[in-house]
Formats: C-alpha cells, sequence, structure tokens
C-alpha cells in the first residue's frame, strides 16, 4: 500500500503569490499586493483578500503606494 503525497502551499509563499515552482500565476505587483490572476492575463491586475479586492494596471505594476 502506498501513501499519496500531500501537497501544501509553500509556507514562505502565501496564496496568491507568485514564486513557487511552476507557478501559472500572474507575477504582476504593486506595493504589498501581488496578482492572484492567471500569467498573460489581459486587463487590470488584481489581488483579492479577506477586506477587498485591489486592482492596478501595468503603469502601476511593480511601484510602491509610497512611490506614486
Amino acid at each position: 500500500m502506498h501513501d499519496r503525497p500531500t501537497i501544501h502551499p509553500h509556507p514562505a509563499t502565501p496564496a496568491g503569490r507568485p514564486g513557487a515552482v511552476g507557478d501559472e500565476r500572474c507575477p504582476g505587483r504593486f506595493d504589498r499586493w501581488h496578482c492572484g490572476r492567471e500569467r498573460g492575463h489581459g486587463g487590470l491586475h488584481a489581488a483579492e483578500e479577506q477586506q477587498g479586492r485591489t486592482t492596478w494596471n501595468d503603469t502601476a505594476d511593480g511601484r510602491a503606494l509610497a512611490d506614486l
């Protein structure tokens, strides 16, 4: 009898953040938010949290809120 492997997210990679091997999520980020959409998506980047949803365009991608 073989046990099936259990897959756990990497503890240093919170859900919705890119970085895991084979990750197909968008690498887009704005300040503390990381895009949770699929890699290569069209339109706005989006991050969803318990408190709400944050969206941003490519102009803000990779920047900090304090830089704007």
